[in-house]
């Protein structure tokens, strides 16, 4: 691995750390505990696990939810625009080492469209060394 692969690597891994580990510690509302802010702000600590909200202009491409859709695939580090009827939201995907999986609602716990919908994130190439 050359000087500049680890440099990336270290920056990526920093990143991701940070994102995780800054989303973990938002606090839900006091005195809200099973309350509509409360499962939001759960639902986004989990979702940061599989990366972050992302400008609709920096995403590389735009995904239709449409009724029966079942999953979608994306590449890890990869910012994609998911539409449903007038809305659209960005997301980019963390690397993610080994590959994984996630239920689109986890992410877009709001569009009801996402329900039921499985969002397979790609095995990263940078940690793959390819």
């Amino acid at each position: 691995m050359t000087k500049k692969q680890k440099q990336k690597l270290a920056a990526t891994l920093a990143l991701s750390i940070l994102s995780i580990s800054s989303a973990w510690s938002a606090n839900a509302p006091a005195g809200s505990a099973n309350t509509h802010e409360a499962v939001q702000a759960k639902a986004s600590k989990v979702a940061a696990l599989f990366g972050s909200p992302a400008a609709i202009g920096n995403t590389t491409r735009t995904v239709t939810l449409a009724p029966g859709m079942n999953y979608v695939n994306v590449a890890s580090g990869e910012s994609v625009a998911f539409r449903a009827g007038d809305k659209t939201v960005g997301w980019t995907f963390l690397e993610a080492v080994g590959g994984t999986s996630v239920d689109m609602k986890t992410i877009f716990p709001e569009m009801a469209e996402a329900k039921g919908i499985r969002v397979y994130i790609a095995p990263s190439r940078m940690f793959s060394g390819g």
